[in-house]
């Protein structure tokens, strides 16, 4: 089978989230002992705090290590995400990107006009040749199912039916003599699009495409982080999570860098963190999962095979508006406690709207019959810096609120808003 490597990101479809639900009520997240290292065996979590340790880590990591490190453990899903080694996710391939051999006069022309003076010089926007993409549009869908005979005969049904399908007979006349490039085409989860790059050559290519067209296919990227805050969970079997297993952290000076590592069970190194800032952003996860008890039932669905995690995703340009839309139930709780005046609650609206970071898990449903439905559950983290026009005016909402807190390396949070809905593809 040809190896497909993903590659630059194709056309893209923006997500549209409908019957978006306020998701009510929470639980106010206990104060971490800094020195508490244990994991819990009867949940989630991702990352304790950290703690100063005296191990003698530049033995382990050969290069000079400046004082004391800090020492964290991690669960699966923190290793997972923190690992820089390459995963591989299913997509469907659904067509090509066909790139052909310029014409010998394109050629000639092409290099007269290189030796001609600029101001003789005339843009033409069809100089070159266009290329042709030939995409599938056979959306038949099979479900899984239990009868493995059925779900069979099916599938074999599926693959005749391709057959009609207007992306096979363009393969069949296609001229690999004038082909020089072909990039695959793969739909993604919720409907998004990205190039897929093949290996082999042009006829190998074509023969891959026709044999694998509206089928899954192995992608292999090159690690789990695959953008700006963005992380690919399809690469991790979330079945197999146990909460009493757990690695141990290290983040160190190293000539004037601050670097970490996560050690094996024989006190090697495991890894390299190739972003220190990434251990804010599993502290980030860490404190959504315990204060807001939607993601965290979310997440249990993963784990029990009823649902299927796609993206999570870390949004620090998070920009709700709280100024035109009724205030968050943590709010109107402290109302019923407080008396705050109408004048007084406009005061805390605009607040609502800065340093907010969004941490959002998108899934499907194993038992939704739109295998296409991207489920999305959104914890609205508020920094509490925000909050310091409270402090003076309105102290004992601000007090109030600050109990919800939470405190860690990432900061001082607390949840302002959970966020659940879906899209259709």
């Amino acid at each position: 089978m040809t190896l497909c490597i993903d590659g630059s990101r194709g056309p893209s479809r923006q997500f549209q989230y409908q019957n978006l639900t306020e998701f009510k009520g929470h639980s106010p997240l206990p104060n971490t002992s800094k020195h508490n290292l244990a994991p819990s065996n009867s949940g989630i979590w991702v990352i304790s705090e950290g703690r100063p340790s005296d191990i003698d880590l530049g033995r382990v990591v050969e290069s000079n290590v400046d004082g004391r490190c800090q020492e964290y453990k991690i669960s699966d899903i923190g290793r997972y995400l923190l690992n820089p080694h390459s995963i591989e996710v299913k997509k469907k391939l659904i067509g090509g990107e066909f790139h052909y051999k310029q014409r010998p006069l394109m050629k000639i022309r092409r290099a007269f006009g290189r030796i001609l003076p600029k101001s003789l010089k005339r843009s033409k926007k069809n100089a070159t040749i266009l290329p042709d993409v030939v995409v599938s549009r056979y959306k038949l869908r099979i479900p899984s199912m239990n009868d493995g005979e059925l779900e069979a005969y099916l599938n074999k049904i599926y693959d005749q039916l391709k057959t009609y399908d207007s992306v096979a007979k363009k393969l069949a006349q296609m001229d690999p003599g004038n082909i020089v490039q072909i990039v695959g085409i793969c739909e993604d989860v919720g409907g998004n699009y990205s190039y897929l790059k093949l290996q082999g050559g042009v006829e190998e290519k074509i023969k891959y495409l026709g044999s694998h067209i509206s089928k899954d296919v192995g992608v292999i990227l090159n690690r789990a982080y695959i953008a700006d805050g963005l992380f690919e969970l399809r690469g991790y079997d979330f079945k197999s999570y146990d909460p009493a297993r757990s690695y141990r952290l290290f983040s160190y000076k190293s000539g004037g860098e601050t670097k970490a590592c996560v050690l094996t069970g024989s006190k090697k190194v495991d890894f390299h963190l190739s972003d220190h800032s990434l251990i804010q952003l599993m502290h980030l996860l860490e404190q959504s999962l315990r204060a807001n008890p939607g993601l965290s039932k979310a997440f249990r669905l993963c784990i029990a095979g009823q649902a299927k995690p796609v993206k999570l995703f870390f949004n620090k340009k998070l920009e709700i508006d709280y100024s035109t839309t009724p205030l968050p139930a943590v709010y109107q709780d402290v109302f019923k406690i407080h008396n705050v005046g109408l004048n007084q609650r406009n005061l805390i609206k605009p607040i609502l709207n800065y340093l907010q970071i969004g941490v959002s898990l998108n899934y499907t449903l194993a038992a939704d019959h739109q295998d296409d439905r991207m489920f999305t559950h959104i914890s609205v983290l508020h920094d509490f810096r925000a909050l310091e026009p409270l402090r003076k005016n309105l102290p004992e909402v601000y007090a109030a609120v600050l109990k919800r807190g939470f405190a860690s390396e990432a900061g001082r949070y607390y949840l302002l808003d959970s966020i659940n809905g879906y899209n259709n593809a």
